[in-house]
């Protein structure tokens, strides 16, 4: 016979006691099943085979479903640290909250209501408002990044959907792309963009498919190493240095704590580097095609002018 754990389990851990009913459950055996610790209820009438401390437990024990930075901390999205809150995404008809420390309760329109899964909302408006609520650009852009890496978002809705909760984080899209394959790699590409210096991804330079994280101006080839980076790589990334070299490019390597902590130094390795062969000065503003990074205002930490200009053309983005 199946158990009231099995149900809730095979459901993906939440359902709600007409479910349970359904299946033949009666509140004797409801009642049995939370007592004897097979099921929690974080809410009267769901049960859940989640811990208590699960994002998604604490959602619904709120009143509603978790959204921005917290529900993509489930799928493994790119941030420096976890989310310091549990958001909330309820409909703006809801009532009988329960407020709980820790979490912050965001009211959504329909469009948002009427998509996601139970206890999640849909990971497109996850997306628009984590990229919106983010501490810093650098952060918000790593979102972007990881978004088009994973295939969360593709080239034709990229804009749509990081704009969907503010209009001007469309531009992010400009400052994005799908090359990144970590937060290092995300972050050193953004800090340079903002300094005026040509990025380039992913760049091919040995027989094999070999590439480098990194080209900066077109001069240096640079490597992010994350903690993974271990001794056993040594000979590896030393050959991989030699053909960056051969393709033209001066080699730098920087790990975790130099881009994380250290970034002053590893950036003014880079300024040298382009110097030494005869590369540009760092500008003083991103490059053309890029949308301009604006002061900080009304809660946000990060804003980005909507128009953009690059090769003779000034445009409006949506």
């Amino acid at each position: 016979m199946t158990t009231i754990r099995e149900l809730v389990h095979d459901a993906g851990g939440l359902l709600h006691k007409r479910d349970l009913v359904a299946h033949g459950a009666s509140d004797r055996h409801l009642t049995a099943a939370v007592r004897h610790g097979g099921v929690l209820r974080p809410r009267r009438g769901w049960y859940s085979t989640w811990s208590p401390t699960d994002p998604r437990f604490v959602a619904v024990g709120v009143g509603g479903r978790l959204a921005g930075a917290s529900a993509l901390a489930l799928q493994g999205a790119w941030a420096w640290r976890p989310p310091s809150q549990v958001v909330v995404s309820v409909p703006r008809t809801a009532s009988r909250l329960r407020r709980r420390p820790g979490t912050r309760v965001v009211w959504d329109g329909p469009a948002v209501s009427a998509r996601g899964a139970t206890a999640v909302v849909h990971v497109h408006d996850a997306l628009a408002r984590a990229v919106v609520e983010a501490d810093s650009f650098e952060d918000a852009v790593a979102l972007a990044d990881w978004a088009r890496r994973a295939a969360v978002v593709d080239r034709v809705d990229v804009e749509p959907v990081l704009g969907a909760h503010r209009s001007d984080a469309a531009g992010l899209a400009a400052w994005s792309d799908d090359g990144a394959q970590s937060i290092l790699e995300s972050v050193a590409g953004t800090r340079l963009r903002l300094r005026g210096r040509r990025v380039a991804r992913q760049v091919v330079v040995g027989p094999l498919g070999e590439a480098v994280d990194l080209t900066v101006d077109g001069l240096v080839g640079l490597e992010t190493d994350g903690r993974e980076h271990h001794e056993g790589r040594f000979e590896r990334d030393r050959w991989k240095d030699g053909l960056t070299a051969r393709a033209g490019y001066l080699p730098l390597r920087a790990s975790f704590l130099a881009v994380r902590h250290r970034w002053a130094e590893t950036e003014a390795a880079v300024d040298a580097m382009i110097s030494t062969a005869g590369g540009p000065a760092p500008g003083r503003r991103p490059g053309p095609g890029l949308p301009r990074l604006l002061a900080a205002r009304g809660g946000r930490s990060w804003r980005l002018s909507r128009e953009c200009r690059g090769r003779g053309r000034t445009w409006l983005q949506a």
